[in-house]
């Protein structure tokens, strides 16, 4: 687990811990890394590295989890409302992503790009994204969960994109990832009325 910092100082510090390890992901396998390491190259004592981390992997966590928070900090305004399109949404999704590909080939390369849907999945909504607005007919467990589906779907659909190297245009990215969201899966099945 990692701590969640009190103090502007304390959470410079946890980041900077977190930049560290990506720039050694750049460099080898997440696997070869070690608190030692990353302490040494912080040039900082091993047990400060545990005042805000119980074990690298957290830190891993903590990097990815604060990377998908500047991308709901940056998506909404003061009320907790977006004021942009579906399309203008994931378009602006599919940018980010591409300036953080340097986390992406980090991942990629360790073979730990899983752990990002994971987080995905487990990432914390509450008050970061406006879950509300979304299947406004369905009770906060239902949406929840058909949202996480949603977006962890959609972060896959992201990371093969990366893999084949950004080749399509953000936009038709958004305008693909907007038809998935906005046509039915099963139109054809007989059954599909019954799932509304």
């Amino acid at each position: 687990m990692y701590k969640l910092c009190k103090t502007e100082q304390s959470t410079l510090r946890q980041r900077q811990i977190e930049r560290e390890l990506l720039s050694l992901m750049n460099q080898k396998s997440f696997e070869e890394i070690t608190v030692t390491e990353l302490s040494d190259r912080l040039s900082m004592p091993r047990k400060a590295f545990y005042r805000y981390f119980d074990s690298k992997e957290d830190a891993l966590y903590a990097l990815i989890d604060h990377t998908m928070a500047e991308y709901t900090d940056m998506t909404m305004d003061k009320s907790g409302e977006t004021n942009r399109s579906l399309l203008n949404e994931l378009d602006e999704y599919f940018k980010f992503w591409v300036e953080k590909k340097d986390l992406l080939y980090a991942l990629d390369k360790s073979g730990i790009i899983g752990t990002l849907i994971e987080r995905t999945v487990n990432f914390p909504l509450g008050d970061r994204i406006a879950v509300a607005k979304f299947l406004p007919d369905e009770d906060m467990e239902t949406r929840t969960r058909i949202f996480k589906f949603a977006f962890a779907g959609l972060t896959y659909v992201m990371i093969e994109w990366y893999r084949g190297g950004f080749s399509t245009p953000t936009r038709d990215m958004a305008r693909l990832a907007v038809r998935t969201f906005c046509q039915p899966l099963f139109p054809v099945l007989k059954d599909f009325n019954t799932c509304k």
